[in-house]
């Protein structure tokens, strides 16, 4: 029956709030209070851990199930801190340095949580935004290709390249410049021998005409002519004047110049469209193939292009900005609401009786210590007076071991006088009275000497 009571929702909720339930029993009718800061806790953990799965969805661009794990881990995280902060008040006095300290960590945390959430809020805008200035791009790097590599500005590998082009320089195995060089100048040679056909042949037609008019009479005197027909010396002075520029302006050989030049521009032209046409699709497909490459770089929307953008666009609408602050605020408030309602909720019966027992607890710890203090040292005196004991009593066993050798070495020495003496008592017995005699010591003497 405890066991199932242990696993009701309104005893988890209370013990996310850091309740001791035998505690709480004395002050039974604060139990909806407490049950409630509970379901404050859990709300904002689980917020932190949505906003957590937003994020990591964003930074890869897909959802996975792998993702409720780190989600889960934050979640869990979020609902230890916000435990911390509000159970390390109960039965503390409400200071306001403490509350500022806790409101720091409380809101630094909420813009952690509600920056994901505003950008899920968001997230047709964003992903609009990021589109567009993605597309942007793009047209751009093609716009940049397309003029740096135009017909006259096409370069061959190694060639210099300007430096509003770095960058943006393709190379290509033959480009038509050449072509086109080579066409203008053969054009410009052929308009100018062009010119000079056409006047060497206007000119050598007026003097053989005027030679005719001369030779036939057709001319009048007024432009210069004889008027009379026949071979005279202005005839003849006129058909050789033709003759000399005929001989001089080789008016036959450059108007066959000019017939070449011309097949040869025509041939040019030719050549000139087929290296365009060839130049142009090569261009357009390494234009395509650099586009695509950029475009395979951009990847999926990250979770700092998202940050990016929503600051664009807050910078473009007023009404945009005031709506993500005022989303912002009001996530950072529910973050900070566990710190708040035990804050300004004022001390309860249950703080107070956690104070007492609290106090009672610090006190029977207190004597404990000392108690077990005492016995210690007890111990240590009694340990430190049997060692004393049986110092002394091992140094008297030394003294009575010391002093029975001396009586034993003082017992020999005797024996050994009295041994001595014996044998000098039975020596003399036997000795006959004029072998010696006995000096002033009691020494046996004899005639060499004491014996």
């Amino acid at each position: 029956m405890s066991r199932r009571r242990g696993l009701e929702p309104p005893r988890l909720l209370r013990a996310l709030a850091g309740v001791d339930e035998s505690l709480l029993r004395e002050v039974w009718h604060e139990r909806a209070r407490h049950t409630a800061l509970g379901g404050v806790v859990l709300g904002t953990a689980l917020i932190a851990g949505f906003s957590m799965l937003m994020a990591i969805n964003q930074s890869l661009g897909a959802f996975s199930a792998v993702h409720l794990v780190p989600a889960l881990l934050w979640a869990v995280f979020v609902l230890n801190l916000d435990r911390l902060l509000v159970t390390s008040m109960v039965g503390n006095a409400r200071r306001v340095g403490s509350l500022v300290m806790r409101l720091a960590v409380a809101l630094m945390f909420g813009f952690i949580i509600a920056e994901p959430l505003i950008m899920r809020i968001f997230e047709t805008a964003i992903v609009q935004h990021i589109q567009d200035e993605r597309g942007r791009q793009l047209d751009a790097l093609r716009s940049n290709l397309v003029k740096c590599n135009g017909e006259d500005r096409a370069t061959a590998e190694g060639d210099a390249v300007t430096p509003a082009c770095q960058g943006f320089v393709l190379t290509f195995a033959v480009t038509p410049a050449s072509t086109t060089r080579e066409l203008a100048g053969l054009r410009g040679e052929a308009a100018a021998l062009e010119k000079t056909v056409k006047r060497d042949t206007d000119t050598l037609a007026r003097l053989r005409s005027n030679a005719v008019k001369e030779c036939v009479g057709g001319g009048s005197a007024r432009d210069g002519f004889s008027g009379r027909s026949g071979e005279g010396p202005l005839c003849r002075q006129r058909k050789a004047d033709a003759e000399e520029f005929a001989r001089t302006h080789p008016v036959a050989q450059n108007t066959a110049k000019l017939a070449t030049l011309r097949e040869r521009v025509a041939g040019l032209e030719t050549r000139l469209g087929t290296a365009v046409a060839t130049f142009e699709q090569s261009r357009e497909e390494q234009i395509n193939r650099r586009v695509e490459e950029e475009r395979s770089h951009q990847g999926a929307i990250g979770f700092l292009e998202r940050l990016d953008a929503l600051h664009d666009l807050t910078g473009q609408s007023s009404a945009l900005a005031v709506g993500t602050w005022a989303i912002r605020l009001f996530f950072v408030a529910i973050d900070c609401l566990p710190v708040v309602v035990k804050f300004f909720g004022g001390t309860s019966g249950y703080d107070e009786l956690f104070k007492v027992r609290a106090g009672s607890s610090q006190r029977i710890f207190a004597e404990r210590v000392d108690t077990e203090e005492r016995r210690t040292i007890e111990r240590y005196a009694a340990e430190k007076d049997e060692i004393e004991r049986r110092t002394r009593m091992r140094r008297d066993e030394h003294d009575l071991s010391l002093q029975e050798h001396q009586v034993g070495l003082t017992a020999r020495r005797g024996d050994a006088v009295s041994a001595y003496a014996a044998e000098l008592l039975r020596g003399r017995r036997e000795m006959p009275p004029e072998a010696g005699r006995t000096g002033a010591n009691g020494r046996v003497m004899t005639d060499s000497g004491a014996f």
